[in-house]
């Protein structure tokens, strides 16, 4: 099953972003179709880790919302599913997304993330073990690997329909390029004509005009997007208004100090300390983009010693560049 239509457009996951403060802030501020939330570890779940507690929280939109592991073995992920299912209704996500695109190299070394995308026969069963294990809409996220190229990762797509996902996100590019070059879809419409369930493309999605393109092909299902719904928390809404044929200078102003501010107001509210100041460096490491000084006051935000210095510099910088603050 597919828990949403056809055309959606979904929030990505993000370290250290996409968390409860984040999500809720762009529900606000325009709201995606769906959303997965950051990275967690299974079998940190599983041992009670008060940091999954906060990756896997759901809220503010459980029913729209996939919660995202990596998993040390199929034991542990189909454990950390059943446990997720025993949740209470208003707590539970609706599904599960397995990791296997992060690079990062702890997490590689360890067999999880993009080490799944060259070892197909684990990652098979990690997905059999998660459908046994758990009953809603089930997911993975892959990147395209360096060693196998786009033959085996094809095969792995293949081998992850099989057995039993609901639906497969596709970031297109290699596990080692990060974010230097930019994504090529080409390869998530090819591989969408070989599968038989949806596949969702991920990667410098800013656009309308990228959102039709890739639609208008007939085999992407839906769309994620990551770091430019960063720099722009209203995004959702302006592709959604844009992609309806709502004229895009009816579209309202935005005002960059009140969103911003609003952000650290949530990273407050809803996260524990010591995860505010770092979930709203990295957001706003994209949000200074908006601006005509971004570099000034990317540096000024990122080294803020606390959220009310982050509150001074801001209303500072648009003081100074007053015909920055409307967007």
């Amino acid at each position: 099953m597919i828990p949403f239509p056809r055309n959606s457009l979904l929030l990505a996951p993000m370290v250290g972003i996409t968390n409860r403060a984040f999500r809720t802030f762009v529900h606000e501020m325009g709201d995606a179709d769906w959303y997965t939330t950051e990275m967690a570890s299974a079998e940190a779940f599983l041992s009670g880790g008060r940091n999954e507690s906060v990756y896997l929280d759901p809220a503010p939109c459980p029913p729209r919302t996939s919660v995202q592991f990596t998993a040390r073995s199929p034991d542990s992920l189909a454990a950390a599913c059943r446990a997720m299912s025993k949740v209470p209704a208003e707590r539970r996500p609706a599904g599960i997304d397995i990791n296997m695109g992060c690079s990062a190299p702890h997490i590689k070394s360890s067999g999880r993330g993009a080490a799944l995308l060259d070892n197909v026969p684990l990652a098979k069963e990690m997905v059999a073990a998660a459908r046994e294990s758990w009953a809603g809409p089930l997911s993975a996220k892959i990147r395209l690997s360096v060693t196998k190229g786009e033959e085996g990762t094809i095969f792995l797509a293949k081998s992850l329909a099989e057995a039993g996902l609901d639906f497969l996100v596709v970031h297109a590019r290699f596990d080692t390029q990060k974010f230097r070059r930019k994504a090529d879809h080409r390869f998530a419409v090819s591989l969408a004509k070989e599968l038989l369930i949806p596949v969702i493309a991920n990667g410098d999605i800013s656009t309308a005009e990228e959102c039709r393109s890739l639609l208008a092909s007939g085999n992407i299902h839906s769309l994620m997007i990551g770091r430019a719904a960063v720099r722009e928390p209203w995004l959702f809404l302006r592709l959604h208004e844009e992609l309806a044929g709502i004229s895009v200078a009816s579209a309202q102003k935005h005002d960059l100090i009140a969103i911003g501010l609003r952000y650290i107001d949530l990273a407050e509210t809803l996260l524990p300390p010591e995860w505010q100041k770092e979930t709203c460096r990295r957001s706003f490491s994209y949000y200074a983009d908006n601006v005509t000084f971004g570099h000034h006051l990317k540096f000024s935000l990122i080294n803020a010693p606390s959220l009310d210095e982050m509150r001074i510099i801001l209303k500072k910088y648009f003081d100074e560049v007053p015909q920055d603050r409307f967007l």
